[in-house]
């Protein structure tokens, strides 16, 4: 075969399968669905006494979780539904929990005791292949706490879990009721666990805060 005839073979091939690449593509339905839903029944912990600067980067606000089924491409955004959930959860287990816009040494963040920023490591979903099946939703948090000269003195991981075990059990749609649920999960394990954290009883003994209120 001459050099000439496989370059035009090559390129129709390339045109078969960008045709075809298009066609699926054209019949691909995108649907987001947003975790609803709010912090229900949180546990009581003490509140710490400090003033506390929240820092959510472009990055959380704007995560997404994309999968596919099918022909439909379901998209979660998950970092406006983070944002709800710990709007909620800061201001319990904080005196006060203010947000602000960048993290120390910042001018704007030498008043507060410390930066807590929030970052979503991962998250997984399962659907499965029948309504009667097992919907499932994992989310993994990274918190850290940032001193006002910028130093991080402390940094753990929260996981978030959700389970129904059929679609007709959610409230809405299957995909955002699960996610939901691991949000929600993973903000009430944060409250129970926060004072659990030995970086964190190591800097109230810094500071000379011996117990929360």
């Amino acid at each position: 075969m001459s050099t000439q005839r496989k370059a035009r073979r090559h390129v129709s091939i390339s045109l078969i399968i960008s045709t075809a690449l298009a066609i699926l593509l054209s019949g691909c339905t995108t649907w987001t669905v947003e975790p609803q839903g709010t912090l229900q029944n949180p546990p009581r912990v003490a509140a710490l006494p400090a003033k506390v600067g929240v820092y959510y980067s472009d990055e959380l606000r704007t995560y997404e979780h994309r999968f596919s089924r099918g022909m439909i491409l379901f998209v979660i955004p998950l970092g406006k539904a983070t944002v709800r959930f710990l709007d909620e959860t800061f201001p319990i287990v904080f005196e006060k929990a203010t947000v602000v816009a960048g993290l120390p040494p910042r001018a704007e963040t030498e008043n507060y005791a410390f930066v807590i920023q929030p970052r979503i490591e991962d998250f997984n979903f399962i659907y499965p292949w029948t309504p009667f099946g097992t919907f499932s939703a994992e989310i993994t948090y990274r918190f850290t706490l940032y001193s006002k000269d910028g130093t991080p003195f402390a940094s753990w991981t929260v996981n978030g879990l959700g389970n129904i075990s059929s679609a007709y059990e959610a409230t809405g749609s299957p995909i955002g009721y699960t996610s939901s649920l691991a949000l929600e999960d993973a903000a009430k394990k944060f409250l129970s666990g926060f004072y659990e954290e030995p970086e964190v009883r190591a800097w109230m003994r810094q500071v000379g805060i011996t117990e929360a209120k």
